[in-house]
């Protein structure tokens, strides 16, 4: 309790909460919702990330292929999740395109569709369900010989990212839930392609298999995890010494230096003046040097400018930072005064 109350008196900033919002929300989209009246056999996932140069951001082309197995020849009504997906999709099934349908959401009879009110759902289990509406979800009619069949998905999907920091990390999520509602759903591959200016961080899969800018996953199918792997800007390795102190670390190192420089300048030369001068000045430098660091570390990122949000709130520490390194230089100047007198009484 003592420390967060010190906290919030060095740094009152962390009592404001960031108005803005931090991140920009990316597309949501599942597997195919099936029937038991076919089976998936495999399912390969094909994620290129490419440039968006309008807004600065990376998207998501996605290439979904699976290979369905049909027991008779039958039409077999299939649909998934394509929230806040781009207009670029294409659907084939057994190489001819397929026609997306409008679902009137009013009359369908599919058990993973619920409806409360006007609202209608997608339900994945009794613990998630997905608001959606008739642009949301992609119905299509796939005509299946008796055998195997090969359905295409192809589309271009937002990606989660953060709207402040220094470094951008792009966050893909991919359900994976509607396999249970298929006869039979066999193992997933994953592979995601990425430029040079990217890198893995993390994903529930693990690191995968690496093979320069391309990543490889297979899900087994009693693994039905969604797919969650995070991708950030490439960064060097000063730049993640940097990202590692941050600019409060870089500020806290500075202000240790020149505490460290201000007692040697009171020892060489203990008049109170030095120490009055030095109070004033080191907690300015330190919060100079603060602000100074994030174009530091933005210049190593080769970054002219990043948004960290109400930054400029940390001045109003300034007094806090004033009182408590004042008491201290002057503690320490009246100890050291004390001693000196006595030693020269003696």
């Amino acid at each position: 309790m003592t420390k967060t109350l010190l906290l919030l008196l060095l740094f009152p900033l962390l009592m404001f909460g960031n108005m803005a919002k931090p991140w920009s929300d990316g597309s949501e989209h599942s597997v195919l919702f099936g029937s038991e009246n076919a089976s998936v056999k495999r399912e390969t996932i094909d994620i290129n990330l490419k440039y968006n140069a309008l807004d600065r951001h990376y998207f998501a082309t996605y290439t979904i292929r699976y290979i369905i197995n049909s027991q008779q020849k039958q039409i077999l009504p299939l649909l998934f999740i394509a929230i806040n997906l781009n207009e670029n999709k294409e659907i084939k099934v057994n190489n001819k395109i397929s026609k997306i349908i409008p679902l009137d959401l009013r009359n369908t009879a599919y058990p993973f569709i619920e409806k409360s009110g006007n609202q209608t759902f997608v339900k994945y289990d009794d613990a998630h369900k997905v608001y959606v509406n008739q642009n949301d979800l992609l119905y299509f009619a796939a005509d299946l010989e008796q055998g195997d069949n090969i359905i295409e998905v192809k589309y271009d999907a937002e990606l989660t990212y953060n709207t402040f920091g220094f470094i951008t990390n792009y966050e893909l999520e991919y359900s994976l839930a509607p396999s249970k509602f298929w006869k039979s759903f066999g193992p997933i591959d994953v592979k995601l392609i990425f430029g040079d200016e990217l890198e893995f961080k993390e994903s529930n899969l693990g690191k995968g298999k690496e093979d320069k800018n391309t990543l490889k996953w297979t899900i087994a199918p009693q693994n039905r995890e969604d797919l969650k792997i995070v991708i950030s800007e490439k960064t060097s390795f000063i730049s993640k010494v940097l990202l590692f102190i941050q600019p409060i670390g870089i500020s806290a190192i500075a202000l240790l230096a020149m505490f460290v420089l201000h007692l040697r300048l009171i020892k060489k030369k203990p008049k109170k003046y030095v120490m009055i001068l030095g109070i004033l000045l080191v907690p300015i430098l330190f919060y100079v040097i603060y602000f100074l660091s994030y174009d530091l570390i933005d210049f190593s990122l080769g970054k002219d400018h990043t948004k960290h949000g109400y930054v400029l709130l940390y001045v109003f520490t300034y007094p806090f930072l004033l009182l408590i390194y004042g008491l201290l230089v002057w503690f320490i100047y009246k100890r050291r005064k004390v001693k000196s007198e006595n030693l020269t009484k003696t």
